[in-house]
Formats: structure tokens, C-alpha cells, sequence
């Protein structure tokens, strides 16, 4: 039953193309105008009816156009299986080695940075200013998303001019004061000696004001207890609310930490990228 859809589905195709009385030619141009209007979704049926209808080999190129409208409608998987055939169909090593940049791009765009480096590290650029930049500024940004900052730093040394580096310099420092600074164990311990103090310390006011009130309202009421019936009663009424506000507060503490370093990673990814973009312009 499944082999006779597929079947159908390969003649309905083809009796739609024979129908539209198209040649390759006026689909390919057809796509073009869908794509440069940005019709992306039209675009992509016709480059796809393209590819499979191309025997000759003729449009390989197609391939990139339909990587190109699987990256434009945010579906990076597909777009990153496609440029990986364009990368294989290729007519040089420069437009092969653009090929892999824009695999590795579609996995920046899903945060698999592991992935991109992986891509990265197997590809050899051609010889040439711009790609060997090219290839330092994407590995770099595979290693900052890992979190290998010193590695991705002495890629980035190599792009930007030597008037630059003390500024790069300066915004990878400021960048790893503050991971010392909020380090999240550190806050959390803090929240662990003090309820709420790890809080006050991101800058959180607001989740530290409310875990130091629950912290301190739990054992007033537990020494009200403790005093008019007793330590036990006291202990095994309010021990489970105690530990699960106490707890509490320590987790929220430690995320608020990471989540203060995440907002300065972006930070200090935006102000690479403007330098390095700056260095570009400088040099074109």
C-alpha cells in the first residue's frame, strides 16, 4: 500500500509538470523570481521540482537555492542537508568551502555549536584572506557557544588588526570577571548561608526579598510552635515547609546566576562581532 502511494505521488508530479507544459529552464527562472520576491515557500516546490526532474546534472547549483529557502522558512535541519549535497555537487573548492559556512551557520541557528565545530575542523578553506578569516571568525564562534573562550579568543586574535586586539582583549577579560564574579556555586552557596543574599547579589531584589520572607515568616511560625507545644510538634509541622522553601531559594539563586552569565555571553558575543565586522570594513 505504501510503495502504491509513493508510485501515485511520483505520477501525480509528473503529470502536474507535463501539464504546466514548463521546461526546466522556465521552472528554474520561475523559482527565481518566487525567491527574490520572497515567496520562499514557492520558491522551494519549484527548485525541489527542478532537482528532481534535472537528470542531466545541469542545475546543480539548485541545490544551494534550496538550502537557501529551507534556511529563509527557519527549517535549519533541511537546509543544512542541503547545503551539505551543494557542498558535494560543487564546481570549486571556494564554493564548496561557502557551502559548509552555511551548513555550520544553520547549526549556530539551533545552537548545536558542537555540530558547527565538528563541520568546521573537517573543512580545509581554500588558501585566501577571506576564507582563512572566514574560517577563524565561524570556529570561534563554535568555541565561544561551547564555552572555550581562551581557544575561541586566539581565533579571533587572528582576524582583527593590532590597534584592535587590546579592545578584544578587554571585552573577553570584562566577560570572565563577571563568570568569576556569579559563578553559580558561589551564589548559591551564599543563599545557602544567608536565604536570599545569592539573590540580592545578581541583582535579583525582588526573589531575594520574597525567599528572605518565606525563610523568616517559616520560622517564626516554627518557634511559635516550638514555644506553646512543644520542639517535636514544631519540627514535624513546619521541617518539610522549611526545606521546601530553603531549597527553593538555593535552586532560584543558581539560576538566576547562569542565567546573568547567558545574558553577558550575549553581551559580549554582539560587541565580537561588532569589532570584528568593523575590522572587515576597515580592510574592503
Amino acid at each position: 500500500m505504501k510503495l502504491k502511494t509513493v508510485f501515485t505521488a511520483i505520477f501525480s508530479f509528473i503529470i502536474a509538470f507535463v501539464a504546466q507544459g514548463q521546461s526546466i529552464d522556465e521552472t528554474y527562472r520561475f523559482a527565481e523570481k518566487q525567491f527574490l520576491a520572497g515567496n520562499y515557500e514557492t520558491a522551494l516546490i519549484e527548485y525541489q521540482r527542478v532537482a528532481f526532474f534535472d537528470a542531466e546534472g545541469k542545475y546543480n547549483s539548485v541545490y544551494q537555492k534550496i538550502g537557501e529557502s529551507f534556511y529563509a522558512e527557519n527549517q535549519f535541519d533541511e537546509a543544512a542537508r542541503n547545503f551539505d549535497i551543494a557542498a558535494r555537487v560543487a564546481e570549486n573548492d571556494s564554493l564548496q568551502a561557502e557551502m559548509y559556512f552555511k551548513k555550520a551557520m544553520c547549526f549556530f541557528k539551533q545552537h548545536n555549536y558542537f555540530f558547527a565545530l565538528n563541520e568546521l575542523l573537517g573543512l580545509q578553506p581554500p588558501k585566501s584572506s577571506y576564507f582563512q578569516q572566514k574560517h577563524d571568525l565561524y570556529t570561534a564562534i563554535a568555541l565561544f557557544g561551547i564555552e572555550e573562550y581562551e581557544t575561541a579568543y586566539n581565533h579571533l586574535s587572528k582576524i582583527v588588526d593590532e590597534e584592535s586586539l587590546p579592545e578584544l582583549t578587554g571585552i573577553f577579560n570584562h566577560f570572565e570577571k563577571i563568570r568569576k564574579r556569579f559563578r553559580p556555586e558561589k551564589v548559591q552557596t551564599m543563599s545557602t548561608i544567608f536565604p536570599g543574599i545569592g539573590q540580592f547579589y545578581v541583582g535579583n531584589i525582588g526573589s531575594g526579598l520574597n525567599s528572605l520572607v518565606l525563610i523568616g515568616g517559616i520560622g517564626v511560625i516554627t518557634i511559635y510552635i516550638w514555644q506553646s507545644y512543644g520542639f517535636l510538634d514544631a519540627v514535624l509541622s513546619m521541617s518539610s515547609w522549611y526545606y521546601r522553601y530553603y531549597s527553593g531559594g538555593i535552586k532560584n539563586a543558581n539560576s538566576l546566576a547562569l542565567e546573568k552569565i547567558a545574558r553577558e555571553r550575549e553581551i559580549t558575543y554582539q560587541e565580537i562581532i561588532q569589532l570584528v565586522e568593523e575590522n572587515i570594513s576597515d580592510t574592503e
